[in-house]
């Protein structure tokens, strides 16, 4: 079964250890409220909370947490995600952040493939293992000065709360992170997912989701993820949002640039993905599970949307590295 590793470190803060916690909660509330898929959630991905030794978690302001066991106990997480932690010192984050252990298991799980993203003081021990590259780094401001001395060769990014996606994933500033975590998401469980905790949450500045703009699309788009692999009308969502037919589909695409029924599409689409990533399924169990009748049109629709035919996406999915 996949991991997502929160690897914590003492004085770990439980906003931000909780914010995974709770993306990965939503996500299988998603799955379990369609009765399709309402088996994949429990099966597919699981959230293990790791430490250096083992042993509980110790939290910003002396309280314990149990942890589910060590950092080596983690072999195959495809996300590791180093919530922030409070420094005794800002400007030498500790020695637990500089654990050869630690460091060492970073270094390997970078080499593995995956996704590893760290908030606040927890891309500290990203650095250190020299997972960060040449950056740039997004570190909360107070911790810059001993970035910038330890680092000399780490470029920094003080002014964007969190970087692009890709592999390696930073964000400096708190207040951010569950659009950060909706983000790391996206890239390590599937694309379209963080857009969902997104609109769950709600959207912080510039990271709101686009269709939060207009409260009718943003309620459409709930309303189809809940029903994606039924067969539905769209006569039925206008109805429940108590607008007319073109009017939901003008709004629809002025907001998302696309209509429901493309949308409702490419969610069916990424839930295959999923699938076929995580799963010994058939194509056509698959196909069936997320909507399509006929596995033909299943199969085009795929490679339209993909790129390439499902089993030639199961087996990138699962080489390493993804390639």
């Amino acid at each position: 079964m996949p991991e997502l590793v929160v690897a914590a470190l003492p004085n770990t803060c439980l906003a931000s250890l909780g914010a995974v916690l709770d993306a990965h909660a939503l996500l299988s509330a998603l799955y379990e409220s369609n009765h399709a898929l309402s088996d994949y959630s429990r099966m597919a991905t699981q959230v293990r909370i790791a430490t250096l030794d083992g042993g509980p978690v110790t939290l910003a302001g002396g309280r314990t947490l149990a942890s589910d066991g060590s950092l080596a106990s983690a072999t195959e997480p495809r996300l590791v995600y180093l919530p922030a932690f409070e420094p005794a010192d800002p400007q030498a984050p500790g020695a637990a952040a500089e654990d050869r252990g630690l460091l060492d298991w970073l270094r390997g799980r970078t080499a593995a493939g995956g996704v590893i993203a760290a908030a606040g003081a927890g891309v500290w021990p990203l650095a250190r293992a020299g997972v960060l590259a040449a950056g740039p780094a997004c570190v909360e401001p107070r911790l810059a000065p001993a970035f910038r001395r330890t680092f000399p060769r780490i470029e920094l990014d003080l002014v964007r709360p969190h970087s692009p996606a890709g592999p390696v994933m930073t964000c400096g500033r708190l207040g951010f992170e569950r659009d950060f975590v909706a983000r790391v998401f996206d890239q390590a469980v599937s694309p379209g997912v963080g857009a969902w905790l997104r609109m769950n949450w709600g959207g912080s500045g510039d990271m709101a989701a686009p269709a939060l703009a207009d409260p009718l699309v943003a309620q459409a788009q709930l309303w189809i993820r809940e029903r994606f692999t039924d067969s539905f009308r769209i006569q039925d969502l206008a109805a429940s949002l108590s607008v007319s037919h073109q009017t939901l589909i003008r709004r629809f695409r002025q907001v998302a640039g696309t209509t429901p029924r493309d949308y409702a599409q490419r969610l069916r689409i990424q839930a295959a993905q999923m699938m076929l990533r995580d799963t010994t399924r058939t194509v056509g169990e698959i196909a069936a599970l997320v909507g399509y009748s006929d596995v033909p049109t299943f199969r085009a629709v795929f490679r339209v949307q993909v790129g390439q035919a499902p089993a030639a996406f199961r087996s990138m999915a699962r080489a390493p590295n993804g390639k």
